[in-house]
This record gives C-alpha cells, structure tokens and sequence, in this order.
C-alpha cells in the first residue's frame, strides 16, 4: 500500500494542475471506483481527499486500499470518522477497524488535518478551519459562518462532512462544498466530487450502481448499522 500523505502546511503545487476533490466515501468502493474513472476520462492529474474514507460503507478496505493505489499524486487529509477509527469509537468505527487492520487504521490516525493548497489558492480542511464535526451548511448564517472561517486567509475553502454539494461566499472566501461520494444527502443518489484547476472548482455528479453497493451490504451480518447505510444509499438522505 502506498504511504502517501501530505504535511499540514504548504505544498508544491504548480499552477494549472487539475484535480479531483473527493469528500466523504465512506467505504462506498462502487462509487469510488466510478468517481475516479470519471476523474481519469476528464484528465484529473491529482486527488485531493478531503477525509472520511470508510465509516458506514460495506468496503472500508477496499476505499482505502484503491486510494492508496492511484498512481496519481495524491494529497489526504483526516475527517473525523477517520480519527474515530483511529482512536476507538462507537460500533460502526470498531466494525470498521476491525475490517481495515492495523496498518491501514495506524494511515487513517497519522493524515493531517488540514492542508494549503497555494497553486489553487486554497484551504483543504474536513469540516472547517476550526473543528473536524462543525456543520458549515449552505444556510449556516453569514456571521456564523463568518466565525467559523476566521483566519483564513486563501481565496477558496475545500470542505465536507455536511454531504451536501454547494457553493457560497462567506466574506472574501469561496466556501466549496464538493458533496458526499459515498452518501450524498440532497436525494441526488449520485456520487458528488468536484474538480479543481488553478483555483477554479467545477462541481461534479457521477452515476454508479446502486444495486450492487446494497447487494454489498446485504452480505454483511456483523454490521452494526447495516440498515442506516442501507437507507442512505436508496434515499441519497441522512
């Protein structure tokens, strides 16, 4: 498995590099696999993945594993189910840990929790700049939001955990949310992950099967919340 990371802090990045920006998988390896097809055929040269990789899905290992295999460079940050698989968490986080092993837990724990991304003028953080479980949504008010981004100081911030794919202006700063791909919950069952060049963020829906992602789960009888991951992925709701 290959160790790729990134230090929190500012990173080489040449201008006009176009990337895939991936939040929230969730150990959904069908969709996944979908996304970054579709990355390859739209000539994405790198990934940016923004955290939570495997909570709730049937594939923890596999989502991890087919990362950590893409020949492109790639820059990972921390989501906060990824510390909770680290650090021992509720049923969900110990199911999945125990289906990643040590090695690939010991991956998720060491990702840093944010990172600049000076080529897109850009902040990669989870959540927000201040918390890895804040919910920044596409109606948090102006002056909430505000708070929550104080300090930033790029043009553009990358973020997640909501699973609602948006874009806002909060102040000076561009708030792009790329969505879930794993667990989109704007009823669009579509896997949401954006692309970014040279700082402009286009905005990107997916289609993958479905059926064979809950026929994934259906096998699963030791999972502890086997019929929430089952809703979500019909729905495309918390």
């Amino acid at each position: 498995m290959r160790p790729f990371t990134a230090p929190a802090g500012d990173l080489p990045y040449a201008r006009g590099v176009r990337e895939a920006v991936l939040f929230d998988i969730h150990g959904n390896v069908d969709a996944l696999e979908a996304v970054l097809a579709d990355a390859e055929a739209l000539g994405c040269e790198g990934l940016l993945l923004g955290g939570d990789y495997a909570y709730l899905g049937p594939a923890p290992d596999d989502c991890v594993d087919r990362l950590r295999a893409d020949a492109r460079p790639a820059t990972a940050i921390r989501g906060n189910t990824d510390r909770m698989i680290a650090t021992g968490g509720d049923p969900v986080s110990a199911w999945a840990a125990d289906r990643l092993g040590p090695a690939r837990v010991a991956w998720l724990g060491g990702l840093p929790e944010r990172v600049v991304l000076p080529g897109h003028d850009a902040l990669l953080v989870h959540a927000t700049p201040r918390d890895d479980e804040e919910r920044l949504l596409p109606d948090t008010p102006d002056a909430i939001a505000e708070a929550m981004l104080a300090g930033v100081g790029q043009a553009t911030l990358l973020c997640g955990h909501v699973h609602l794919q948006h874009r806002r202006r909060v102040g000076a700063i561009e708030v792009v949310n790329p969505g879930s791909v794993g667990f989109p919950f704007d009823g669009d069952p579509t896997a949401a992950w954006a692309i970014v060049e040279d700082g402009a963020v286009e905005l990107r829906r997916t289609p993958y099967d479905v059926e064979r992602s809950l026929a994934r789960l259906a096998g699963l009888a030791s999972h502890p919340e086997r019929a929430l991951a089952e809703r979500r992925l019909r729905t495309a709701r918390a």
